[in-house]
């Protein structure tokens, strides 16, 4: 099943997302991450930024990245997600999607764009009033809530529509211009078993590996 993000990127025209809503109602579950669902509610500010409790380091073939994660306010969230870094399961797979002025998302297939088997899903965990905003770290999802499996996303901008929908469970703490870099890189459609797939790097970009540091 492919994960996705439904909403419209900031960077996304009008007509543009138009055109994929025509596609989401056509192949549902390989709807593309610009298509709109529904209108959002705003979001509530938050008080206090969530604690960092953990760090992992993200090498990836075009920098690095340290991630803090926000296990007091995400358990479930940051206990999945490093269970994956623990294991080693996202040590060379690809960022298979990535958009400027919106985000980049990896944790679930190879560079050849071959899926590979996750754990199961997770249930929808939201911190209250968290923002998505640049350098966010969330969870990619399908359409079902609760369908959150090994696969996140980084924004690399404000994206005021995931909040309230995603599960946000951490931030990049160094090295944000590098996701900014990879959301940046030429792009094309891939035409896979599962679906054709948008926003693919034509040169792919690797995860090297994910460690734990702290």
């Amino acid at each position: 099943m492919r994960y996705f993000i439904i909403v419209v990127a900031c960077c996304f025209s009008a007509s543009c997302a138009s055109a994929r809503l025509e596609k989401l109602a056509a192949t549902a579950e390989d709807a593309d991450p610009s298509a709109v669902t529904q209108e959002l509610p705003p979001s509530e500010e938050v008080d206090d930024e969530p604690v960092v409790t953990h760090r992992v380091e993200l090498d990836t073939s075009m920098g690095k990245m340290v991630l803090g994660l926000y296990g007091k306010a995400a358990p479930k969230t940051v206990e999945n997600f490093l269970s994956y870094v623990k294991s080693g399961y996202y040590d060379g797979l690809a960022f298979h999607r990535v958009i400027p002025g919106f985000m980049i998302q990896g944790g679930g297939y190879q560079a050849d764009m071959e899926k590979k088997e996750s754990e199961a899903p997770i249930p929808l965990e939201l911190i209250p009033g968290l923002r998505h905003s640049p350098g966010t770290v969330s969870m990619a999802r399908t359409s079902d809530p609760t369908s959150a499996t090994s696969q996140f996303f980084i924004c690399v901008a404000d994206t005021e529509q995931l909040n309230g929908e995603y599960a946000a469970f951490g931030k990049v703490e160094e090295g944000l211009d590098v996701a900014i870099a990879i959301s940046r890189v030429e792009t094309q459609s891939v035409e896979t078993d599962y679906a054709v797939m948008d926003d693919v790097p034509v040169a792919p970009v690797v995860i090297n590996a994910m460690k734990l540091i702290q």
